[in-house]
């Protein structure tokens, strides 16, 4: 201390030159913040593989729809014209932005009619030929009179089972004329395609920003109809809907945490110098954890949507240090010591404890670090360097800060820190052992109880509950919605990337073949290939396509109902289609069919498009592993050729695997978090009584933290999972600071135990759930969840830690007892509260 004390001027110098560039690297991460949800697995994992080969071979593929809700069927050319006068503006986007706009399908439906005989499957053309010749042969048995039963009906010529095949994939079946609307919806949709493949929210964003701005320079949707209201949707608008409400969230609960921490801890200490005490070592401290992790061998050049908010996590948990050091300090000015001899008092009084919290709450977030799921890993490394910056620098440069900040009339009020409040828990904790005791061991034993059945279904699969609250009811789900009504299908595909149109074939014929029955059977709504517009087999089907013609004689065609003939039209072309068409060239087809089959360098043919059936089963996790684990099964076909199995890239991929590594990684991150808390415990109090007291404390507070969570319905997230290796390290913190100080006192006073740390150990914890509880106003859903656990993990610790532990010591160490030695400390913070340390002046007595 007297060292500090001597060199402090230095010390802060060097801290603050060190600062300097430590905030430069800081910056720069947080510049380089991305949003991209495969920037939270590890660049190996099979989906990030797949997505990074997508974005390299292939632009577009992702959507923002613009859906116009027009009000009636009456009002819905003032919407078309709406969105005419939009996309023009749009269309002038830069092509790295916008590849296309799309208001309609005229295109891509006269090229379906024209070829529609080409497009379809060769056994279908042949199921519809035997069909007319089974009529026609029934017309000539009953004109012969040959007929072996004279009142057999004749065979329908109904093509429904056909059409129906080929639904939503030769033009918008129920949509009105050449346009995305509906008349009897009054809806019309226009469509813009970006022009790369990305999970970026920032991208969307930015999209976004520019379309509203030109919203406005129409005058909005009003000018062209009073009361039209406009709805954005897609993959584009989920990105952009997410991260806004993360932004909000994070900004107003920084906001919250910033005014309540501060009014807490000037409240608390009575001395407006407490806050800067506190923390400016603390955010030298968050700017040397972010600076250092930036640095090999850790290497983080880019914070993700997990580590974007670390850096309150971190001030919340870090504060802990400072806050039990200045209530150690402040309780002995209290006492009228010199500030050298309170500053003594307070470092060597709570170094120990302190640095066990510090170790504690360190290894449960390096225990992220084993996970491969990477937004924890980043997580663990910045909030474990963190933990460590913020004990050292308490250590190192609050002592000269004090010992300037606490002069003359500046010096802190002259006041008990621990207040009333510990002082009636001292006392009940005394008076009424046995009942808190009894009360415990009954919460337990229900916990237990509860928490028998925890399992995988406990785990949170239906990532629609992890949305921000409102978009059910008026933002992209509520839209997205509707618009998957309109059009009657997903926009974006999920892809399978092979290596030659070989082995495209070979994984087409294996999907098409897969699709037929479970698990894939009802899943798919239709699978595309470049085969499928330029077809290989053009000229059998044209042959056939002959003969069916041939056989459509007038009576044929006269004998068919309109709808049906209707039907049988879009499959084999009109009447006045010409019967020897040019065989399709690649050329010529609209450049919508090959989105998607078409490669920036021009190659075709690779890639097999994946349509999934609308459905709201696509939010749940099960649907999502059980689907890509069979695209995976499929994709495997190329190995029958010598090649390597294709890839599977797109949104779900990317979600299965965030579960599989949920599944595999959290367990191995909660155990590792544990076992390392327990060998901390275990080099500080070494293999004394204390130990059992302090990891029982957590193990209790955990438990009951995990049973209520069961009991009330809360599953478990790769958003709030975060919050059980947190509260092993921060919980622990609790029970440590108060059993050292229990032993400090010689193992005799429980009371003085409690009311001198238990002040102090309550500030922490109030301090750090008012960061969690900040998060209780998130409109995301999952940040709203991790700070409830975070909270009640906080209230479970902090009850165990200050009642529950207290009132164990008082019926298994009475007052009367001798000290233990194997409790026995060694160092100048044995003294006594009354005593001064080995080697300090005597304080002056204050009248």
């Amino acid at each position: 201390m007297a060292w500090t004390l001597r060199h402090g001027k230095l010390l802060w110098v060097v801290a603050l030159l060190l600062a300097i560039p430590a905030a430069w690297r800081t910056t720069t991460l947080y510049r380089h913040l991305r949003s991209d949800v495969e920037e939270l697995l590890p660049r190996d994992a099979p989906s990030v593989v797949a997505i990074e080969e997508l974005r390299h071979r292939m632009s577009g593929l992702q959507y923002l729809g613009l859906l116009v809700d027009t009000g009636g069927p009456e009002r819905l050319p003032a919407g078309e014209r709406f969105l005419d006068d939009l996309a023009a503006r749009i269309r002038r986007y830069p092509r790295a932005e916008v590849s296309d706009v799309r208001t309609g399908f005229a295109s891509e439906r006269a090229f379906v009619e024209k070829h529609a005989g080409s497009l379809i499957a060769l056994e279908d053309l042949k199921i519809v030929r035997q069909r007319i010749e089974d009529r026609l042969h029934w017309e000539y048995a009953k004109k012969t009179d040959t007929l072996l039963d004279a009142n057999e009906p004749a065979p329908p010529l109904d093509f429904s089972d056909i059409d129906r095949k080929y639904a939503g994939q030769l033009g918008g079946r129920d949509l009105e004329g050449n346009r995305f609307s509906n008349r009897r919806m009054g809806l019309t949709l226009m469509l813009v395609e970006v022009g790369g493949f990305s999970t970026s929210a920032a991208q969307a964003a930015t999209l976004i920003r520019h379309v509203k701005d030109d919203m406005r320079a129409l005058g909005g949707p009003d000018h062209y109809a009073p009361g039209m209201r406009v709805g954005f949707t897609g993959d584009v608008a989920i990105a952009a809907e997410e991260m806004a409400a993360l932004v909000q969230d994070l900004t107003l609960s920084s906001v919250l945490v910033v005014v309540a921490v501060l009014l807490a801890i000037v409240l608390f200490y009575g001395w407006p110098r407490s806050v800067p005490a506190l923390f400016l070592p603390l955010a030298v401290a968050v700017l040397y954890a972010f600076g250092l992790a930036s640095l090999p061998p850790f290497g983080i050049t880019e914070l993700n949507s997990n580590t974007a908010f670390l850096g309150s996590i971190i001030v919340g948990n870090g504060i802990n240090f400072g806050i039990i050091q200045l209530a150690r300090y402040v309780e002995a000015r209290r006492r009228g010591q010199t500030v050298e001899l309170a500053l003594a008092t307070a470092l060597w009084g709570t170094r120990k404890g302190t640095l066990s919290a510090a170790l504690a709450a360190g290894v449960a977030y390096a225990s992220l670090v084993a996970m491969q799921f990477r937004g924890f890993r980043q997580f663990g490394v910045i909030g474990g360097l963190g933990m460590a910056f913020a004990w050292g620098t308490t250590f190192l440069l609050m002592p000269p800060l004090l010992a300037w900040l606490d002069r003359g009339r500046y010096a802190p009020r002259v006041r008990r820190v621990s207040g009333r409040f510990m002082g009636a828990v001292a006392r009940l904790v005394t008076a009424r052992p046995r009942l808190l005791v009894g009360g415990a061991i009954l919460l337990t034993l229900l916990a237990v109880w509860e928490v028998r059945g925890f399992g995988r279904d406990q785990l949170e699969y239906d990532f629609s509950r992890l949305r921000r609250r409102d978009t059910w009811a008026s933002g992209e789900g509520h839209w997205g919605k509707r618009m998957d009504t309109l059009l009657g299908r997903y926009l974006t595909p999920t892809v399978i990337l092979t290596d030659s149109e070989a082995e495209a074939r070979a994984v087409t014929a294996r999907l098409r073949a897969e699709a037929t029955h479970a698990p894939l059977a009802g899943m798919i709504a239709s699978i595309r290939s470049y085969d499928d517009v330029v077809p290989p087999d053009e000229a059998e089907k044209k042959a056939e396509l002959a003969i069916v013609r041939r056989k459509m004689t007038p009576n044929v065609r006269s004998s068919i109902a309109p709808v049906d003939r209707e039907k049988l039209n879009r499959l084999i072309g009109p009447e006045d289609v010409p019967a020897t068409l040019p065989p399709i060239r690649a050329e010529a087809l609209p450049d919508v069919l090959t989105r998607g089959l078409r490669e920036r360098d021009g190659t075709v043919g690779r890639t097999v498009l994946i349509y999934p059936n609308p459905a709201n089963s696509w939010w749940r996790g099960e649907t999502i592993t059980t689907f890509v684990g069979a695209l995976r099964a499929v994709a495997d076909a190329p190995r029958t050729l010598g090649g390597r199995p294709g890839r599977v890239a797109g949104g779900p991929a990317l979600s299965a695997d965030i579960i599989t590594s949920m599944t595999r990684d959290g367990p191995l991150a909660s155990g590792l978090a544990f076992a390392g808390v327990v060998a901390t415990v275990l080099l500080i109090f070494r293999r004394g009584l204390a130990t059992p007291f302090v990891i029982g404390s957590l193990v209790v507070g955990v438990l009951w933290l995990l049973a209520l969570t069961m009991r009330l319905g809360i599953k478990i997230n790769f958003v709030n999972f975060i919050a059980f290796p947190i509260t092993f390290g921060i919980g622990v913190d609790y029970a440590v600071n108060v059993m050292a100080r229990y032993l400090r006192d010689g193992a005799r006073d429980v009371t003085a135990a409690v009311r001198g740390t238990g002040g102090a150990v309550g500030l922490c914890s109030l301090t750090t759930s008012i960061g969690y509880s900040s998060l209780l106003v998130a409109k995301n859903v999952g940040l709203f969840l991790f700070g409830l656990l975070a909270v009640f993990g906080e209230v479970a610790c902090l009850t165990t830690a200050v009642v529950v532990l207290p009132a164990v010591l008082t019926l298994v160490r009475p007052p009367s007892s001798p000290t233990l030695p194997a409790f026995e400390w060694n160092g100048p913070e044995s003294a006594t509260p009354d005593e001064p340390l080995p080697g300090t002046p005597q304080p002056e007595v204050v009248s």
